[in-house]
């Protein structure tokens, strides 16, 4: 797959990357390319148009899922040249990278994702969810040591992931702290 059909490829998926939720956006289907890119690495063996296609559609699985879409977007990509069997991995990779990636093209999308959502990067994007739904201080705090324990399935994003999870465990740590600190029973005027 060269570079002008990435970047048809891109533009499709472009209007689908803007999120109904307000946080969402094309930059965030950019990020998934490029943590796929670094954990895949040098690594040989990797169908790279397959984990190319499953880092650009991983957040739009429900769009891909109602009637009309698949089909729709199965003879897009036939017209820019993707075989057909290349489309039956990404569908089949869609529908289960997150909870039981089985292909390394899937473990390292399902890794990339997991990136995304680690770090500094990871804390903010899960306070703007979170606030969203009115959570607390200690809700939030849980939420992100929940993302910070999340498993990888490569050594690669293992690697990647350690400084992440750490940033995010001290957040938590002093996001309760501050909480504890002026919470209530704290002190009675």
């Amino acid at each position: 797959m060269n570079l002008e059909v990435r970047r048809s490829i891109e533009e499709y998926v472009r209007p689908l990357a803007a999120g109904l939720d307000g946080i969402t956006h094309f930059g965030d289907v950019a990020r998934v390319v490029a943590a796929c890119e670094r954990v895949a690495g040098d690594r040989q063996g990797l169908d790279r148009d397959l984990l190319y296609l499953l880092a650009v559609f991983s957040g739009q699985e429900k769009w891909i899922s109602k009637i009309g879409n698949a089909s729709r977007t199965e003879i897009f990509l036939q017209s820019h040249g993707v075989e057909e069997k290349t489309v039956r991995l990404l569908w089949k990779g869609l529908a289960r990278f997150e909870t039981a990636p089985r292909s390394p093209e899937e473990e390292i999308v399902h890794d990339a994702v997991l990136l995304e959502r680690m770090g500094a990067y990871g804390v903010l994007r899960l306070v703007e969810e979170t606030r969203r739904e009115r959570a607390d201080f200690l809700e939030i705090a849980r939420a992100v040591e929940e993302a910070a324990s999340a498993p990888m399935r490569t050594r690669a994003a293992e690697a990647l992931a350690r400084p992440r999870r750490e940033a995010m465990l001290a957040f938590a740590r002093t996001l309760r702290s501050e909480h504890a600190e002026f919470g209530a029973g704290s002190s009675v005027i």
